[in-house]
């Protein structure tokens, strides 16, 4: 499910908008102040942060630069009262990648997520290679090196991986997997992904400490590991 963590001190509009992106099935976070949403961002991998910029202990310009600080791939909404082209000029700057003036329409609101969203799952599906730890993925040659060694991986190993990187710190049921990599029609069953996982775990080096792909029980399996730019 997609995650969103929605920074807003002023409660009636968080409510409003907490409850239209539930609605909409997104998987939502909210925070009351700046000092609770940077707990929050540091804690969870979110798919989505949208930040008000007047708020109490920490504004929203100060909590965008923290968060960028550590992590430079997730989008991120500005919501303001401001209007001049100059606020929006500094926000972008520092990293935001969209910027909505108060007061807005719920539907303009929801538009703008979608959009933010299918943009960042659209640019991690275009990258040709990626790179996390010391491990490098390219997507055009079919290749994976670690530590600049190659490592032999069968296409279904080297698809499976692919799907998962693709759709980072979101946890991808195995159905899902089964259908984008195997084909609905295939024989394969969910105890060949569990096989496949295993394999590609122990090629990375990620057998015993999962910090590359993790178990999501009851669900399927999530790539966690940072992607660098």
């Amino acid at each position: 499910m997609t995650k969103i963590l929605l920074v807003e001190d002023e409660q009636d509009l968080r409510f409003s908008l907490v409850h239209n992106l539930e609605f909409e099935g997104y998987d939502v976070t909210e925070a009351a102040n700046g000092p609770d949403g940077w707990d929050a961002a540091e804690d969870g991998d979110f798919d989505l942060i949208i930040l008000d910029i007047m708020m109490p202990g920490i504004d929203g310009l100060t909590l965008l630069k923290k968060i960028r600080g550590v992590n430079t791939n997730v989008p991120i909404m500005m919501l303001t009262a401001k209007s001049t082209e100059m606020d929006k000029v500094i926000g972008f700057e520092m990293g935001a990648d969209d910027y909505l003036t108060k007061p807005f329409g719920l539907g303009e609101f929801l538009a703008r997520v979608k959009a933010l969203l299918r943009r960042n799952r659209a640019e991690q599906a275009g990258k040709t290679s990626v790179r996390f730890q010391d491990i490098e993925v390219d997507f055009d040659n079919f290749t994976i090196k670690k530590a600049d060694e190659e490592i032999h991986f069968s296409q279904k190993e080297f698809l499976l991986l692919k799907y998962l990187i693709q759709r980072p710190k979101q946890a991808i049921e195995k159905g899902e997997v089964l259908g984008a990599v195997w084909g609905y029609r295939s024989d394969a069953t969910t105890r060949t992904i569990d096989t496949h996982i295993a394999r590609i775990r122990r090629k990375l080096g990620d057998q015993n400490t999962n910090r590359i792909i993790q178990t999501v029980p009851t669900v399927g399996y999530k790539f966690v590991a940072d992607l660098e730019n």
